[in-house]
């Protein structure tokens, strides 16, 4: 158990398959969490069908009788229980069930989560811990230092120009590692830092209070070079929070270390080489707002008020949000996707309800109490370990979580209500009772055949849409179109990527030089884009999408029934508006037009002096009533 949650802690952040895989930085971490969890649970119930070992079933009874741990599996449980009753109670429940192509954060990879932190403080013990803080520190460190690489342009698996921003010296890079954004990378190395200062100060050993340093420093570094801002603050709020626990003495070795880290510091970033990171500060302080956050914030909370109970349902945001999105953020942003309000809890409280919140705000309650017993047991590893989840609670506030957040969060918690419940809750031999143990494996055995059932069907989906994009790319239009109608039939349900399909197969046609194969590739994506009017999770923009389908075809009945039902998916976004006003205008109706082209104005801020020329052009041509 202690080497299967090892190898969960470690692989999900480290693990990326962009040769394989489309979704190269998702769908791996999720399977790891999923079949780690599905081994993991396996593994419990055969030692609780073995006289020769500790019966893990039988320690989890144990645990019950200890206030703290018995907090942990009621949080747990009623994390799964409110997750279940806000995926039942969604518009869109296969969606909430096995979550979106951005991060796959369904309720099937969010139990297994949970389910995964419960196998931790079922099986907790001191040289566990120890293997669990050598694995993460390992990863960490390696995860950290591919971030670098990638600030200094060395990156053999990931296009570079995917995380570089802007021309000249106002070029910026924000290195993703194998995260997929710099933002959940900054968030994840959080943990990394406090982690390995939690097992330099617990390990004897010379060599592990080594990579423990190494991966808090590396970790500390690639921080500061992702330019993420809630990670920074993250930072100091978790050192804090450690200073705070410790109450460390301020001695000339100490004092000068820091001076010393500052010093490298400021030349780094004065150096020719910290020039794209003087660039990222630049940015930073011409952007104090932290960007849409403040609007998205607003509108989230607006948008969780017809929801309160249970929420819209885990996954749901992207799908429901553009209908709640205010004037005033669409003005800001006239065309930018919200996929979520960037905060953990404002996400628990859209998707779960006001339960949702109360259940992530009792773990972080749960973890500090944890905290307070270990460290007046004497446990070491505790101030560390409770700076990491301040750390990461404080980023989170900035973030959504992604399955690396959201395992290490739990995961820490877990760990901490371990330490706090170690010395009072021995492992024992004896058989759980029957009534115990029927639940127990009725339910362990139905989430293993869930986990391991998406897990397959998320990979073979994915690993066929990677060699469908390869067959369209080498100009294979007919062998594409049929791996990616055989990579449809195993993709979850809830979610497509009919959208990308489409236009990619479009886009392939235009380039073809067969005039037939040219005519059945635009049939195909045209057929593609119909299905993904009603598949897409971007659902304004998969309408969008197939009004210019249409406009191909020269069906102006179509394209403006296709724009309405874009402007009805998302209403305040001024790129429906605005070419539903050029149709209406190339039909003859003028006025039409200029209400919408007037609303596309409004909406869009003054950023696109095409839509200002466009109404200029009514000011000096009025509309006479013969037109209309």
């Amino acid at each position: 158990m202690h080497l299967t949650i090892a190898a969960v802690l470690s692989l999900t952040p480290l693990l990326i398959l962009p040769a394989y895989l489309f979704h190269y930085d998702v769908t791996p971490k999720v399977d790891v969490v999923l079949i780690g969890t599905a081994i993991g649970l396996l593994i419990l119930l055969w030692g609780s069908r073995s006289h020769l070992q500790v019966d893990p079933l039988a320690r989890a009874r144990r645990l019950w009788a200890h206030p703290l741990s018995r907090c942990f599996i009621l949080l747990a449980a009623a994390q799964i229980v409110s997750l279940l009753l806000s995926t039942l109670c969604s518009r869109y429940p296969a969606l909430s069930w096995n979550g979106g192509n951005w991060r796959r954060f369904g309720f099937a990879s969010q139990s297994a989560v949970i389910a995964f932190g419960f196998l931790i403080a079922v099986s907790y013990s001191n040289p566990g811990l120890r293997v669990w803080l050598r694995a993460a520190t390992a990863a960490g460190a390696a995860t950290a230092l591919y971030g670098g690489l990638q600030y200094f342009g060395v990156d053999p698996l990931i296009p570079s120009d995917s995380y570089h921003i802007g021309e000249g010296v106002r070029s910026i890079v924000r290195p993703p590692s194998t995260l997929g954004h710099s933002d959940y990378f900054a968030g994840y190395l959080l943990y990394v830092v406090f982690l390995g200062a939690a097992l330099l100060a617990t390990e004897a050993k010379t060599a592990w209070k080594a990579l423990g340093t190494a991966a808090s420093l590396t970790a500390s570094a690639a921080i500061v070079l992702s330019g993420t801002r809630g990670a920074l603050l993250g930072l100091a709020a978790g050192s804090v929070s450690l200073w705070i626990w410790k109450r460390p003495r301020l001695t000339r070795r100490y004092t000068g270390l820091a001076a010393g880290l500052c010093v490298a510091g400021l030349a780094f970033y004065f150096s020719p080489a910290g020039l794209k990171l003087r660039a990222r500060s630049q940015w930073a302080l011409e952007d104090l707002r932290g960007g849409a956050r403040l609007w998205l914030w607003r509108d989230s909370l607006r948008m969780s008020s017809e929801r309160p109970l249970f929420g819209f349902g885990p996954e749901t945001f992207g799908r429901e949000f553009p209908r709640y999105q205010s004037e005033e953020l669409s003005e800001a942003y006239p065309d930018f996707y919200h996929e979520s309000p960037h905060n953990i809890f404002l996400d628990a409280l859209v998707s779960q309800g006001i339960p949702g919140v109360g259940i992530l705000a009792g773990f972080a309650g749960l973890a500090w109490f944890a905290t307070r017993r270990a460290i007046s047991q004497g446990q070491r590893a505790a101030p560390y370990l409770a700076a990491a989840l301040v750390a990461g609670l404080t980023a989170g506030l900035f973030v959504s979580f992604t399955v690396p957040g959201a395992l290490y969060l739990f995961a820490t918690t877990a760990m901490l209500t371990g330490l706090a419940t170690s010395r009072t809750v021995a492992p024992s031999k004896s058989r759980p009772a029957l009534e115990f143990r029927v639940p127990a494996f009725s339910l362990s055995l139905t989430a293993v055949a869930m986990f391991l059932y998406v897990a397959v069907r998320l990979t073979a989906a994915d690993f066929a849409l990677e060699r469908a994009k390869r067959d369209l790319d080498a100009g294979r239009a007919e062998s594409s179109v049929a791996v990616y109608a055989w990579s449809e039939r195993w993709h979850p349900t809830g979610s497509s990527d009919d959208l990308y399909f489409s236009r990619a197969l479009a886009a392939a046609s235009r380039t073809a030089s067969n005039p037939a194969r040219v005519s059945i590739a635009s049939q195909q994506a045209f057929a593609i884009a119909r299905r993904a009017a009603e598949t897409s999770e971007e659902q304004q923009n998969a309408w969008y999408n197939l009004a210019g389908f249409y406009a191909a075809q020269n069906d102006l009945a179509g394209v403006e029934t296709c724009l309405r039902r874009s402007v009805g998916a998302s209403p305040n976004w001024f790129k429906s508006h605005w070419t539903l006003a050029q149709v209406l205008m190339f039909a003859g109706r003028r006025t039409e037009a200029m209400e919408e082209a007037a609303r596309a104005a409004d909406l869009d801020g003054g950023k696109d002096p095409e839509i200002a020329k466009f109404l200029q052009s009514f000011h000096h041509h009025p509309v006479s009533p013969k037109a209309e």
